[in-house]
């Protein structure tokens, strides 16, 4: 057996259906068709950088929007879902570093007052590393699935 993980690309959903690709690991932003089996692995959750938060357990929607924010962008061009929700509400927050990948994001934070909307992996491991607090979304961002 073996696995290859290859970057975030346009007509992924092509190369599955032509059997080019087994495999995606993609947010539910119903980009994919339909028809595709899939099965949840994560659910957002908001995260903040700092070891003491000043918002406290929760961010409301305008502590949110107040904030910087590092916006993981796997797909050119798309909005990514925690901005649609907010566009949904006539919100919009500020990006000020875009990265394709989680893991990259969590590597920008340190030293940062900057805001990243991540999973519940991201979570597990941000509870392991001390400089990081997790702090729920605001009631206006819903989960969404991984």
């Amino acid at each position: 057996m073996q696995f290859e993980f290859l970057p975030w690309q346009s007509g992924i959903a092509e190369l599955v259906e032509h059997g080019q690709v087994d495999l995606v690991l993609h947010i539910d932003d119903g980009l994919l068709p339909s028809h595709f089996h899939s099965e949840r692995l994560y659910r957002r959750i908001g995260l903040r950088r700092r070891a003491r938060s000043r918002f406290g357990d929760r961010l409301s929607l305008r502590q949110y929007l107040a904030a910087s924010h590092i916006a993981v962008a796997t797909y050119a061009g798309v909005q990514t879902i925690p901005d649609k929700q907010l566009a949904a509400v006539g919100a919009k927050r500020t990006s000020c570093i875009r990265v394709p990948y989680f893991g990259v994001a969590l590597q920008c934070l340190p030293g940062t007052e900057l805001v990243l909307t991540g999973n519940q992996w991201h979570e597990f491991s941000c509870h392991r590393e001390s400089r990081f607090t997790h702090v729920k979304a605001p009631h206006e961002l819903h989960p969404f699935h991984f």
